[in-house]
Parts: C-alpha cells; structure tokens; sequence
C-alpha cells in the first residue's frame, strides 16, 4: 500500500507543469543579423594564425548556419543600420597548442586546445548569451583543425538559442 503511494506521489511530482518542463523550450533569441567581431586574445599568448583561422571559420560557419540574413565582418559599416543587430564576441582564454606528430604517433598526446568565452550582445550592450566553449584536435590532422572544431560548436550553439 505504501508503495503504490509513493509510486503514486512520484508520478504526480514528475508531470506537474514545473518538473515537465522542457529545459530547451525556453524562448530562442531572435536577430536578423549578425556581426562577427575579430578574436581577441588578451593575456594569452596565441599564434596570430590561430586567431585568424578562428575569425575566417566562424564566419564561414555561422554563414552556413541559414539563421541570419546578414552575417558582418568586424568594422563593416552596413551593419550599422541594422535595428536587430547581434554582435558575437569571443575572447580566448586558454591556448595549448600540441604536436601532430605526437597525436599520430601515440594518439594520447599532442593535443591541441583552444577555450574562449563566446559573447553574443545585442545593440543596447545587453549580453544575451555567454559561454565557455572548447575547440580541440586530440588524434589525426593538423593543430589548426582545433580551430575548425571551435567555430562547430560556436555555430552549434547559436542555432540551439536562435
């Protein structure tokens, strides 16, 4: 008897409106165009092909994405009319680069790393979205494809929350 209770209560508490929620139903963000800002490096020491490459993959990246009809360079002034603008931001925080030797040879060390913080702004300077992401190569192919992996998981989470 207690246990058809307990088994009773437990279904209630799991469909109540509170706990069935969804947590991807929250409301998804919405611009017609974005501006994509060059990487900044702050304290962290990062080859300058690095930055570039993340720069020229995000863009390529969100382009693909179909989410925005506008996708701007860093200081493109055709953005400036824009009403719903977002602005994507991303910093680097962390760089190890490895050896892709190393990776195909023992395939447990070398590998390339790339943490950043992604900032999406809108044009009041509200944050709409912040997160850390990492780009990495752990096994075969060159140090930049760490940055390729990055700008996959930037354009991943911009569809996810647009």
């Amino acid at each position: 008897m207690i246990r058809r209770s307990l088994l009773a209560v437990c279904a209630l508490w799991l469909v109540s409106p509170v706990h069935a929620q969804d947590k991807s139903a929250a409301p998804k963000l919405s611009a017609s165009a974005i501006r994509i800002e060059q990487v900044e490096a702050g304290d962290v020491v990062i080859p300058m092909e690095f930055r570039v490459a993340i720069y020229e993959s995000l863009l390529d990246r969100v382009r693909q994405l179909g989410k925005f009809k506008q996708v701007f360079r860093s200081g493109d002034r055709q953005a400036e009319g824009v009403p719903d603008l977002v602005t994507l931001k991303t910093k680097i925080e962390r760089f190890e680069e490895g050896s892709q030797t190393k990776r195909e040879v023992t395939t447990v060390t070398g590998a390339t790393k790339v943490d950043v913080s992604a900032t999406v702004v809108a044009g009041d300077g509200r944050v709409l979205l912040e997160q850390n992401l990492t780009g990495k190569v752990r096994f075969f192919g060159e140090n930049l494809g760490a940055t390729h992996d990055l700008a996959k998981r930037i354009a991943k989470l911009l569809r996810e929350k647009f």
